[in-house]
């Protein structure tokens, strides 16, 4: 996402994310290397997207290769190779990726069509390339999202088999500046001036063209 970078990152509204141990990840030798995982977990508004696009900004940088897609989008385009009986094809064309970022991971619908192809992509990466994934509900709650109990535990366990798991649980951002904005009041109106209007006042009438 343009704009998403760690330097416009507020570290101080999510006291538990260490800016030391985030800029380590961007570095990526030691986990992408071993296909290790990232879990970004936290309710809507924490600032979980922009933390995994100021990751992704900052593995590009250092020459990584890395895929920022929606979950639900990505999904969309293996079920689309599933349907062309190339969806083997598809994931492998994936592995060029060392890093593929899910977000809003928990929005998939609980299709199983949709679940499928999800759980083949999570296997094919399992140990081989990494993911980074962003989720508001926590891993109790992720059979809304794989149908299948076991296929749900099976899908978790190779995600956190290696995997550095943050929680942003703080309140969204969105809110807390909505609530900001309230409490320092309605601003004074903008006004404009343009070549046409500057130096006019409210009553002068426009010159006739």
């Amino acid at each position: 996402m343009p704009g998403k970078t760690l330097e416009n990152f507020d570290f101080d509204a999510v006291p538990m994310i260490s800016k030391a141990q985030v800029a380590a990840l961007c570095a990526g030798d030691g986990w992408l290397r071993h296909g290790a995982n990232l879990i970004l977990m936290g309710p809507p508004g924490g600032g979980k997207s922009h933390l995994s696009s100021a990751i992704g900004l900052g593995l590009l940088e250092k020459g990584w290769r890395v895929l920022l897609a929606r979950t639900s989008d990505l999904v969309q385009r293996l079920q689309v190779a599933r349907r062309e009986l190339a969806l083997e094809a598809a994931i492998s064309r994936l592995d060029r990726f060392d890093l593929v970022i899910l977000d809003d991971f928990a929005y998939v619908t609980k299709d199983q069509a949709e679940t499928s192809v999800l759980f083949e992509l999570i296997s094919a990466r399992y140990e081989q390339r990494s993911l980074l994934i962003t989720a508001n509900q926590p891993f109790g709650e992720w059979g809304k999202v794989f149908p299948d109990p076991a296929m749900t535990l099976a899908a978790v366990d190779r995600l956190v088999h290696h995997s550095t798991i943050f929680e942003l649980n703080v309140e969204s951002y969105r809110r807390r500046t909505a609530l900001q904005r309230k409490q320092e009041g309605p601003g004074r109106p903008a006004s404009f001036a343009t070549p046409r209007n500057a130096g006019r006042t409210r009553r002068d009438k426009p010159a006739a063209e």
